[in-house]
């Protein structure tokens, strides 16, 4: 994939994410600046629904990202993050040091509680040491849903009563690093509504615990990222 094909499927799965509105060529030409006319930029998006990044709900309608277009979106802000001190330090050094003093504290309901607060997202950890696993944030989860059928509705229910028991044989197989999961591949959630960010986290005194910030598909995931990474995951 060429540098401005990244660039405009980068910005197609942005301009959906900010807005909830499948995305066109128009749109594009009038934001961004990718130096070709409207015409070569909807080629482009026929090549990247071609690849399976993109697909078009209905004819003549713009594009909106399939699950492996959000993956490699997450995958670009994952390897972004690694790279640049610049993603941590554009939040607060005093709010960061705040999270991380929560995790070292070992007081979980007051650590979900924040990261769920400050994300908009439902968040979930699990102390496989302790054998104990807290969440927080099912209604700022639900209000950021767009809800499609009731199916999807009693998918996403299941999910929050099962969870707890889910984490602690998902955790020792996460490894290293945070991970963006979509749709059904996360190892902790079924829906297909959902994605899943996380990983495992240095507690302190030896303890790793297992934190995963759950929200649709169109979440914010560089805040996202940026946010966990602040916990020093390992």
């Amino acid at each position: 994939m060429t540098e401005r094909t990244e660039q405009i499927l980068e910005a197609a799965i942005q301009e959906f994410i900010a807005a909830g509105e499948p995305v066109s060529s128009g749109l594009l030409f009038q934001k961004y600046e990718f130096g070709i006319k409207p015409a070569m930029i909807r080629l482009e998006l026929d090549a990247l629904e071609d690849r399976g990044y993109l697909e078009q709900p209905h004819h003549s309608a713009g594009r909106v990202p399939t699950d492996a277009g959000y993956e490699f979106f997450a995958a670009k802000l994952l390897e972004n993050a690694a790279r640049s001190a610049q993603e941590r330090a554009r939040a607060s050094a005093a709010r960061a040091a705040s999270l991380r003093e929560l995790l070292e504290e070992k007081a979980w309901p007051d650590l979900m509680g924040r990261l769920s607060a400050e994300l908009g997202l439902l968040s979930v950890i699990a102390d496989n040491a302790r054998e104990e696993v807290y969440k927080a944030g099912l209604e700022a989860l639900v209000d950021r849903l767009d809800w499609q059928d009731r199916e999807g509705i009693r998918s996403v229910i299941r999910d929050f009563e099962e969870v707890d028991a889910r984490m602690p044989a998902a955790a020792p197989k996460i490894g290293g690093g945070s991970h963006v999961y979509i749709g059904r591949k996360s190892p902790i959630t079924r829906s297909e509504e959902l994605s899943v960010v996380g990983g495992n986290y240095d507690a302190g005194d030896g303890v790793t615990v297992c934190i995963f910030a759950i929200g649709p598909k169109r979440m914010d995931y560089e805040k996202v990222i940026r946010t966990l990474k602040e916990l020093n995951d390992i």
